[in-house]
C-alpha cells in the first residue's frame, strides 16, 4: 500500500473521520456522547450535504475502477445516498421520541439522562398508531446499508490487489466496522473506549481511501498499457 498522505482529490473525504473525532460538532453519523440531541437534529441541513460532498470524491475516483460493471457501481452510489438520507430522517424520529418524554425535559444529571436515553431508544413500540416511534426503531437500518456499501467498495478493490494487500484491505475494513460498532455501543459509556473506537473507525476509513487511490493508479496504468 502506498504511503500517506492521500491524493489531493480524496482529502475532502477526511471530513468523515474528522467529524467523528469531534462529535459535539453534531455533524457526525452518531449522536454525540454529550447527548446534545436537540442541536444534533437542528444541524441536519449541514450534516446531510456534508456527508454527500465528503463521499463524492471517493465515488468519482471509484467510477473508472468499476467501468466494467457500471450497474454494480450504480448500486453502491444509490446505497450510499439512501443510507445518508435514511439516517438523518430516522435519527430525527428517534430524537423526537426521546425529547417528547416528559422526564427528558427535567434537570437530570448526565448519567441519569444517559440511562434514560438508552431505555427510551431500546423499547420497541407496540402501538401501530405511533408510526413515528415505529420508524425510530429502524434507525440502525441505515447504518447496515452504509456498512454494505463499504463492503461493496472493498470487494471491488480486492479484485485488483494481490493476496497480501487484499488481506490488509480486509483488516482495514474490519477496523472500520469494529470502530463503527464500538462508537454505537460505547458512546454513552466509557469516554476512553468511545475515543478508541473513533480513532479505530478513522484509521480504517483512511486506509480504505488509500487503497482506492492505489487501485485507481493500477487501473490507470493497465489502461495505458
Amino acid at each position: 500500500m502506498n504511503n500517506l498522505p492521500l491524493p489531493i482529490q480524496l482529502l475532502p473525504c477526511l471530513v468523515v473521520p474528522f467529524v467523528e473525532l469531534f462529535p459535539d460538532l453534531c455533524l457526525g453519523w452518531w449522536l454525540p456522547p454529550s447527548l446534545k440531541i436537540d442541536q444534533y437534529k437542528k444541524m441536519w441541513y449541514l450534516r446531510a450535504p456534508l456527508q454527500f460532498i465528503a463521499l463524492f470524491p471517493l465515488f468519482d475516483m471509484l467510477q473508472p475502477i468499476c467501468s466494467a460493471n457500471e450497474s454494480y457501481f450504480s448500486l453502491i452510489v444509490i446505497g450510499a445516498i439512501v443510507s445518508i438520507a435514511l439516517r438523518n430522517f430516522l435519527l430525527s424520529k428517534e430524537v423526537d421520541r426521546v425529547t417528547s418524554t416528559p422526564l427528558w425535559g427535567t434537570n437530570l444529571p448526565w448519567d441519569k439522562r444517559t440511562a434514560l436515553f438508552v431505555v427510551i431508544t431500546s423499547i420497541k413500540p407496540t402501538d401501530i398508531n405511533k408510526f413515528d416511534e415505529i420508524l425510530a426503531g429502524y434507525v440502525s437500518f441505515a447504518t447496515k446499508i452504509a456498512a454494505a456499501v463499504m463492503y461493496g467498495i472493498v470487494n471491488i478493490l480486492r479484485q485488483h490487489l494481490d493476496e497480501v494487500e487484499s488481506l490488509k484491505l480486509m483488516a482495514a475494513l474490519a477496523a472500520f466496522t469494529v470502530g463503527g460498532m464500538g462508537i454505537g455501543g460505547t458512546r454513552h459509556g466509557s469516554v476512553r473506549m468511545d475515543r478508541f473506537f473513533r480513532y479505530l473507525f478513522g484509521a480504517g476509513f483512511i486506509a480504505i481511501l488509500n487503497y482506492v487511490a492505489e487501485v485507481s493508479d493500477i487501473v490507470l496504468i493497465k489502461s495505458i498499457k
